[in-house]
């Protein structure tokens, strides 16, 4: 009788769908931008949807580092998407995002040494793996961290851009109003006399 599927399974099984969606979404911009920093990501991210449906141990754990991972490149993706020139985006950006590329070439070690393994290797290997875990989870949360305030200061300026616009209408509207109110005033007092 097959084993039935547990709800961390089912979980995997979202989250690897979405990272498709995701890699579709990465090879796009790759592709439509010509942005070859982001092939290593796309490769990696590639390897881990492989992995993902062979995963034997610590399943858990790599649900919640793919989810993560799956949470950066959508703020990543969304960094291109509005950038305002053409795909380039600041150094210290970059920075992070080649920062972002080594935790995920990692996240690509955990998850490969999830897979079947003797009890042996994995009981030795355990210290090693338990460092490497924590590691990702910092690095993955200062990533999240950063791409997120860039999310968010992206937003501000596209809310202080609009602001602009609609305080100039208003100016331009109150303007307009002035002048029709001097002029009506002025032939007001020219039919006085």
């Amino acid at each position: 009788m097959p084993r039935q599927p547990t709800i961390t399974d089912d979980r995997l099984n979202n989250i690897s769908k979405c990272l498709d969606i995701t890699r579709s979404s990465l090879q796009l911009v790759v592709d439509t931008l010509r942005i070859s920093g982001l092939e290593a990501i796309l490769d990696t991210t590639q390897s881990l949807l492989k992995l993902a449906e062979t995963i034997k141990q610590n399943k858990n754990s790599c649900k919640e580092l793919l989810e993560q991972a799956h949470q950066v490149l959508i703020a990543i993706i969304g960094l291109y998407i509005k950038s305002d020139t053409g795909g380039e985006l600041a150094p210290g950006v970059l920075n992070h995002i080649a920062n972002f590329t080594q935790t995920l070439h990692k996240i690509h070690t955990f998850v490969e040494a999830q897979q079947s393994g003797s009890k042996v290797k994995t009981f030795f290997r355990q210290g090693e793996m338990g460092a490497l875990l924590r590691d990702c989870r910092a690095e993955l949360q200062q990533g999240f961290d950063f791409f997120q305030i860039t999310s968010i200061i992206t937003d501000i300026k596209e809310m202080q851009e609009y602001v602009q616009a609609r305080h100039q209408v208003v100016v331009n509207i109150i303007e307009t109003l002035s002048i029709s109110e001097s002029a009506s005033s002025i032939s007001t007092n020219s039919y006085a006399r």
